[in-house]
């Protein structure tokens, strides 16, 4: 029997328009595509998730990622994340995933879409963190019902000599070793995004190497083909984490 493709997962957040009154045709209009997930950012407190008529697709799986928060969190806190060294910083990040975990709850309670996977990263990284710190935090999800959802640690470029980081989180060593530690769980995985991995490596052969790790380690959950380009480009300047699409130059 010939295997057949796995249907992809869209993150479409990262185009949705800035104009409210558009947005209910945006996520209309996504939600007929032929795909079988969405990746959504993990909502604001006290907000549902964003693209109205998921309930229309009970087929639809959801990937809720994490990052915008940890992003917007450590703007105005720089020690925040699950692998801060700074227990109460730490504490805060888990406090997040404990959102995006009740979004898996209210969902699987619905009858629409349901959450596949939550996708968490090692923020702050080295400079503000450990992998003891990151290990303590997925022992706490873990120990959560997580509503059949798996979590993911999505590598993100790590600190680099010489070059400025984009996220300057945990590198891919301490990540896997910490989920190698939990695997026996079944309950998590590694998530490669190709762009962040390029941007790390400064190379397209980055993303291939941590994509083999990451399989080899029988960790790999899921491939993300987010771009990344060396030179400068309508979307900022060479080596941006700015998703730069395969084709186009209209930001």
């Amino acid at each position: 029997m010939t295997p057949q493709p796995t249907a992809a997962t869209l993150g479409a957040y990262a185009m949705a328009p800035k104009d409210p009154t558009l947005l209910g045709d945006f996520w209309a209009e996504v939600g007929a595509l032929p795909i079988g997930g969405l990746e959504l950012p993990l909502p604001a407190e006290g907000a549902g998730p964003d693209p109205a008529g998921l309930a229309a697709r009970p087929d639809l799986r959801l990937l809720v990622t994490c990052i915008p928060t940890v992003m917007g969190r450590l703007g105005a806190d720089p020690a925040y994340g699950l692998a801060s060294s700074d227990d109460d910083a730490r504490r805060r990040a888990v406090a997040d995933v404990r959102r995006a975990r009740d979004l898996a709850e209210d969902q699987a309670a619905s009858d629409g879409a349901a959450v596949a996977a939550i996708q968490v990263h090692s923020a702050p990284g080295p400079r503000s963190g450990d992998r003891d710190a990151l290990a303590r935090s997925l022992d706490e999800i873990l120990a959560w019902d997580l509503a059949g959802a798996r979590v993911l640690v999505e590598h993100c470029d790590t600190l680099v000599a010489g070059q400025p980081p984009a996220k300057g989180f945990l590198t891919i060593e301490d990540e896997l070793a910490v989920l190698a530690d939990r695997s026996a769980a079944g309950a998590v995985g590694m998530s490669i995004n190709w762009g962040r991995s390029a941007i790390e490596g400064r190379s397209a052969r980055t993303p291939l190497e941590h994509l083999r790790a990451a399989a080899d380690a029988g960790l790999l959950g899921a491939l993300v083909l987010s771009g990344a380009t060396d030179a400068e480009t309508p979307w900022g300047a060479a080596w941006g984490d700015a998703h730069i699409p395969p084709r186009g130059s209209d930001p």
